[in-house]
């Protein structure tokens, strides 16, 4: 009996965008598939939009709402798949990206999988342009020290796990409304090994015009950089110096990109002075800062 496969698609006011991740499930070339789609309280309901499809359609009214991790632990508690898929409502995925990653899985006898992804990307001019994001080589097999080392070795929409791996380590944390992929992968590494297809099986959308879009936003994600580093001490305190600094690097760059993003030029280049600086004293010191 081929392994049944939950999809979990969560979505907030994005009908258009919505139907599109709908139909990319619908079309996967593995069959074995139950789709579910949690509305995490939508100013207007989709459950007629979507009623031609077959799906477990599930409303989160406002009331009841409490972020887009809430709405994936709804929809693992309510999965039946041994494995559960997500897909964020403005990502879809290639014809082939769930039998893929199932080969690999049954090759393995693994818990995750991920995959490359090509990025939509929606300039501040509204024009689209793509291009292909695959894995860090180095990031597949044991993955529970080097996690820490890096920003994010895949999205949700890129992800397959088990549910009983899922359950293991709590689910998403509701607490956190950015990075939420990035720190349950922290939790996921501690207990599996990670393996990944390198190829582009999905598409992610990364929109500047988009004011709902998370990533957009710069200091909501310096909070959760601070949660999550609060939340793993005992894992960063336990990396060489040279990795510790490293992680410290990393960060700061990807703040650059955030402040950018967020229009905080003068932030972006607060941060750029301090890594100049901060490379000097590690040098000084005869140590040399990188990730492996």
């Amino acid at each position: 009996m081929p392994i049944l496969v939950s999809a979990i698609i969560t979505t907030h006011n994005r009908q258009d965008l919505l139907v599109r991740a709908v139909k990319s499930v619908i079309k996967q070339t593995y069959k074995n598939i139950e789709l579910i789609v949690v509305d995490d309280a939508s100013e207007k309901k989709s459950d007629l939009l979507l009623k031609q499809y077959e799906l477990n359609y599930i409303y989160i009214s406002k009331n009841e709402s409490k972020g887009g991790n809430h709405a994936r632990n709804v929809g693992i508690k309510m999965a039946k798949g041994e494995y559960v898929a997500f897909l964020d409502d403005d990502d879809y995925w290639f014809p082939n990206k769930i039998e893929r990653q199932i080969e690999l899985i049954n090759e393995k006898k693994c818990d995750f999988v991920y995959c490359g992804k090509k990025i939509e990307r929606i300039a501040a001019d509204g024009k689209t342009d793509y291009y292909d994001s695959l894995p860090t080589p180095s990031f597949y097999g044991n993955m529970h020290k080097k996690i820490l080392l890096t920003i994010c070795c895949c999205t949700t929409s890129t992800m397959i796990v088990s549910r009983k791996a899922l359950h293991e380590v709590g689910l998403f944390d509701e607490n956190l409304s950015f990075w939420q992929d990035y720190e349950l992968t922290i939790r996921l590494a501690q207990i599996t090994p990670f393996y990944y297809i390198n190829e582009p099986l999905c598409v992610y959308r990364k929109d500047n015009l988009d004011h709902q879009r998370l990533t957009n936003k710069f200091f909501g994600w310096k909070r959760a950089v601070r949660y999550i580093r609060k939340k793993h001490h005992n894992l960063y305190r336990n990396l060489p110096l040279k990795n510790y600094l490293f992680v410290k690097v990393l960060i700061w760059s990807d703040a650059i990109l955030r402040c950018k993003t967020s229009g905080l030029r003068w932030r972006a280049l607060y941060y750029k002075i301090l890594i100049a600086v901060f490379y000097r004293i590690p040098t000084k010191l005869g140590i040399a800062i990188h990730g492996q």
